[in-house]
């Protein structure tokens, strides 16, 4: 991130400074942006539009936090559990003579428990391949999908059941533009 602070630098220090903030230097930004804010929301901790609980909250347990960095809707954060919902597109069936395999798309809704969580690893985008996550592992990891299952053959369904998720990893994605590094060791603050 630190790679990117100094093009972040004269958009937020000339917004800031244009709407009448006051104390946000260059090491200031650069704490917040290494902590994986975003640059909006700098741009309102600087404006001073963030309550200052808030912004040093930005952590582990604070649902706001986890509504801006993972790529999902629907998300909440209890003592016991994360919960969130992503659209999901999931390839099932071998492929056919133009090597098109069928797809179910829908929603997919995850709880994950937070007792016994541990966080296993990390990936990030690279350019256009690949996702930002943060593989994760719960004996409490509850799914539940709704990509119009009721409606294939039994055949489909079960082929589909197949290439769903299951079992206690799962992953947590993390919207672009966020530090996955960062995302992963607030993760690790919410294992009980």
């Amino acid at each position: 991130m630190k790679s990117l602070a100094p093009a972040f630098l004269p958009i937020l220090a000339g917004l800031s400074f244009a709407a009448g903030a006051a104390d946000c230097g260059r090491e200031d930004i650069d704490h917040y942006l290494d902590r994986g804010f975003t640059p909006q929301q700098v741009l309102e901790l600087c404006r001073n539009e963030l309550p200052a609980a808030q912004a040093e909250a930005g952590g582990p347990t604070d649902s706001a936090y986890w509504r801006d960095v993972l790529d999902g809707s629907d998300i909440s954060l209890s003592d016991k559990a994360l919960r969130f919902t992503r659209e999901l597109c999931v390839e099932y069936d071998r492929p056919n003579f133009a090597q098109q395999r069928k797809r179910a798309c829908g929603k997919a809704h995850y709880s994950l428990g937070l007792v016994g969580l541990e966080v296993l690893e990390s990936s990030k985008k690279l350019l256009y391949w690949g996702r930002n996550s943060v593989s994760v592992r719960s004996p409490a990891i509850e799914r539940r999908y709704e990509l119009n299952q009721q409606s294939l053959p039994e055949r489909d369904r079960a082929l589909l059941e197949q290439e769903l998720e299951s079992g206690d990893i799962s992953e947590v994605p993390v919207r672009d533009g966020v530090a996955v590094d960062v995302v992963r060791e607030r993760l690790k603050q919410l294992a009980r």
